[in-house]
């Protein structure tokens, strides 16, 4: 072993774990000696130490880094057909000897088998099926006796290969079909581990990529109906109902037969299945199965049998809430078919013109993947909670997780046959916690609903909605409006996008719905721009990125169809609030440029700022311009009304985060002028502004909390996004949503990419903002890329002296005008004004990091005329979210 190397493999891993996203690829690119067959199985040894942690998202990346650079080096791709490659005969049969041992050894422990397919996962090909069968042949003469101990584990060595996501699924799919095969050859027929086998090979059958499609699905639904044989509702009714629930999956994607006989096949299936699977009994199998017949309905456009079997499907997973918190790959399938359900329901309400269900669907979407995010994590309710009510919450809280993990463990056992193990495969999703003892689960989340209902909601309203799915009516969101405000809410589903129109006006909200080509054109421009964002990391091709900022905001404009979104907002409505939807958090929608030909004039609100601003904007009318009363952003609507509950009238005491990791120097400008401000201060800056400044619990007595600092946001990882300070400690987002800021009333987040969100697959709004919103403070601001200095500087100067007579969002958008339409004129009689202070603040700081850091953005911006910020890149990047 080289220990030498095994430690550059090592020290390569973590700079890759722990660089800013995008970056990768150049880490690589200059590493590159070190990427070979031994760093890919290096990173397999650490994703499984990782996963044994918990880590599922770090262990996900590695493999996925894994498969990425495997397929690049040539070894995911060896031996498909031609079996002169990939190894020699011995080679394969010693592999496939050591994984059946290994499914003896691990009790089931998948993580011990991934780790060993994939540091060979060149030999998952034809030649591996094919030596399987004579490994297995050989064993049986060699063990006639262990036929029924070993038939077991290649049943689960075949499931495995199926469900493993290196290498080429077509591949996997064959060696499991092969290995299927030779279980059931070997087996007894009518026995139940010879039926289990049956419905395993139904799904690979399903999920072939071989073959003709249609010829594969038959033998599925002949493999199923084998199974069926032994299955029967009496004898074996739990599995009877998901093997039920799997053919009429077969049946509904038949392409053979009469149409319409093949889905009432199907319909009656499903109803076959939910006999058994209820929700008292099975609430996941009755969420899988409704959802099945539930999306079958919709595609035959059988819309209110389609709404009839959604609803109680959702209002079953809303009941379920924390059931995919471990992050195993089943559950998290099972998470993407569940934000399923709200789309075709969202989806489903609109066509049946149920516009006003449609929103609140929209809404319990996003709050369900609020509640699935915090399950079983460590949050605590705030203020003045009594310790027997804490005590009885933590008690709870252990229980259910304890039962959640008593039952899928039981799950795993409940086909045990002599301590051998057979597990399943489904068509569709893995049925998790199916057990009768469910009620008692049932039982445990009644009670924790009653106690934070009764003991906690009182004190922190906030509390539940982490907890709990709570719906906000339509009438509720309405009133959201007042008396001039409008609310844009968009949804992005599968293949179209909607936007939610609600003002005080309507009694319904206005839908617009986008077109196919629309919905294309919107994930395209969102490709070209991340991956243009993240290239322009690097100091050189920054001004790449910036220099199509403003086209690209035009062309997204067009795409969202914002001219004919403003033709349904009343001219009364002078404030407007956007709810983004996924991927659109990421954007300044704010700056977004309209064509309306509107009469505009900056506002100033005194002479020299009149002699300073002129309209550097007039061709370029954007949304701000045209609600004086301000444009502003909310997670969601009912993230709005909590933080509309919050009265904080107090504004004297200001808590500031000033430049910890010492290359913000003009934040220590902007902070030294804001603090000026308040009353009141607690100033950290440089090397004080650490951890412990935060956790010492003086934050909790912040009217208005400050942060001058860069931020690190990770997308695979949401809650471990942080704020970075002094000595490279994160205050992550998971501890943000400790903190108590009940007594705060605005944040400022000045640093870079603040505001970025989780834009997968999730509804949810999950960013540092999000964390500070749910800590107690109504409004934010923050920005979305990292914004220059004397930009966000001069910009936030403004905006907290504006903050003395408007509201935080007119102050913010005021700022952000008066910042584009600032002149050179303009710029230099203020950075004559700032210039003592500058000196008085840098006046220690060495010649050579004044020049870089003060001196450098200084003159560039001089240079820069006649209007030095007029881009949408130096002022669009900050947002106010909240109230």
């Amino acid at each position: 072993m080289d220990e030498t190397r095994d430690r550059a493999y090592l020290q390569l891993i973590q700079t890759l774990l722990n660089c800013p996203n995008g970056e990768e690829p150049q880490i690589l690119q200059a590493n590159l000696e070190l990427v070979d067959s031994g760093f890919l199985q290096f990173c397999e040894v650490v994703a499984e130490n990782l996963a044994e942690e918990g880590e599922e998202n770090y262990t996900n990346f590695l493999r996925n880094l894994a498969s990425q650079l495997g397929q690049l080096l040539g070894m995911n791709d060896e031996g498909d057909s031609d079996n002169s490659e990939g190894g020699n005969p011995q080679e394969y049969a010693n592999f496939i000897r050591e994984l059946l041992q290994a499914e003896a050894d691990s009790k089931l422990n998948i993580k011990v088998i991934y780790s060993m397919l994939a540091q060979r996962q060149h030999l998952l090909n034809d030649r591996f099926a094919e030596i399987l069968q004579q490994v297995t042949q050989n064993l049986i003469v060699e063990h006639p006796e262990a036929i029924e101990s070993i038939l077991p584990y290649i049943a689960n060595l075949s499931i495995d290969i199926s469900e493993f996501p290196l290498g080429k699924r077509a591949n996997n799919i064959e060696i499991a079909i092969t290995g299927y095969q030779i279980v059931l050859k070997n087996s007894e027929p009518g026995s139940e581990n010879w039926a289990a086998t049956q419905n395993n090979l139904a799904t690979a059958y399903g999920e072939r990529i071989r073959g003709e499609k249609a010829q594969n699905i038959e033998l599925a639904i002949a493999s199923y109906n084998k199974a069926l044989e032994v299955r029967t509702r009496d004898a074996f009714p739990e599995d009877w109902a998901g093997t039920q629930n799997n053919l009429a999956a077969a049946y509904y994607s038949r392409i053979r037969g009469e149409k319409a006989e093949n889905i009432e096949n199907a319909i009656a299936l499903y109803h076959n299945a939910l006999t058994i699977r209820t929700r008292e009994a099975f609430p996941q199998g009755h969420t899988e199965t409704l959802s099945n017949l539930g999306n079958l309905y919709r595609s035959n456009q059988q819309w209110q049998l389609a709404y009839d079997t959604y609803a109680p499907a959702i209002e079953t997973v809303e009941f379920l809430r924390g059931e995919i918190q471990s992050g195993d790959e089943s559950k998290q399938k099972l998470a993407e078919e569940w934000n399923q359900l709200y789309l075709g329901m969202v989806e489903t309400c609109i066509q049946l013109q149920r516009y006003t269900e449609a929103i609140e669907y929209v809404e319990r979407s996003k709050a369900r993947n609020l509640v699935e995010l915090f399950a079983n994590r460590d949050i605590k309710p705030k203020g003045n909670i009594p310790e027997t009510v804490l005590n009885e919450l933590s008690r709870l809280s252990r229980e259910i997780e304890a039962e959640q993990r008593r039952l899928e463990i039981e799950q795993i056992n409940c086909n045990s046959n002599g301590g051998i193990i057979l597990r399943e495969s489904n068509f569709q999703i893995d049925s998790l916690t199916t057990s009768s003892d469910s009620i008692h689960l049932t039982k445990l989340r009644e009670q924790l609903d009653e106690l934070i209902a009764c003991e906690i909601t009182p004190i922190d309203r906030d509390f539940s909605l982490t907890q709990k799915v709570e719906p906000i009516p339509y009438k509720d969101i309405q009133t959201l409006t007042g008396e001039n405000t409008a609310i844009l809410e968009w949804y992005i589903t599968g293949d179209k996008f909607f936007t939610f129109i609600i003002t005080p006006q309507t009694p319904t909200p206005i839908i617009w719905q986008s077109s196919t080509e629309d919905f294309e054109a919107l994930v395209n421009w969102y490709d070209e721009y991340r991956k243009d964002y993240e290239e322009s990391k690097p100091p050189e091709r920054k001004p790449q990125w910036k220099q199509k900022l403003a086209s690209r905001l035009q062309n997204l404009a067009e795409i969202l169809h914002l001219d004919r979104i403003l033709e349904n907002i009343p001219k009364p409505c002078d404030r407007l609030i956007l709810i983004p939807h996924r991927f659109l958090h990421l954007f300044p929608l704010h700056a977004l440029p309209i064509s309306h030909e509107i009469d505009f004039e900056p506002g100033c609100t005194d002479e020299q700022d009149s002699a300073n601003t002129v309209s550097a904007s007039k061709s370029k009318l954007c949304f701000l311009d045209l609600f004086p009363g301000g444009v502003s952003y909310a997670p969601s609507c009912q993230l709005l009304q909590q933080a509309k509950q919050r009265q904080r009238r107090n504004f004297s005491h200001l808590f500031a985060i000033a430049n910890p990791t010492k290359d913000r120097y003009l934040l220590e400008l902007q902070a030294a002028n804001i603090r000026d401000r308040f009353k009141s201060n607690d100033f950290w800056a440089k090397d004080d502004a650490n951890k412990n400044a935060i956790l010492n619990g003086k934050i909790s007595f912040a009217n208005c909390a400050h942060f001058g600092c860069h931020a690190k946001f990770e997308p695979d990882s949401p809650l471990k996004s942080a704020l970075k300070l002094a000595n490279n400690e994160p205050l992550t987002l998971l501890e943000i949503l400790n903190l108590d800021l009940n007594q705060c009333r605005l944040v400022t987040l000045s640093a870079c990419e603040t505001g970025l969100t989780e834009s997968k697959t999730s509804d949810e709004y999950i960013g540092l903002p999000f964390g500070f919103l749910l800590a107690g403070s109504p409004s934010i601001v923050s920005t979305l890329w990292e914004v220059d200095q004397l930009a966000s500087t001069l910009l936030l100067m403004r905006f907290y002296e504006n903050l003395e007579t408007m509201s935080t969002v007119t102050a913010l958008n005021e700022a952000q005008q008066w910042l584009r339409n600032l002149t050179s004129e303009g710029l230099e009689v203020l950075l004559k004004d700032l210039e003592p202070q500058i000196d008085e603040i840098f006046d220690r700081l060495p010649l050579k990091d004044r020049t870089r850091y003060v001196n450098a953005p200084l003159k560039g911006a001089q240079n820069r005329k006649p209007f030095p910020f007029v881009e949408p890149h130096y002022w669009a990047a900050f947002t106010a979210i909240g109230v």
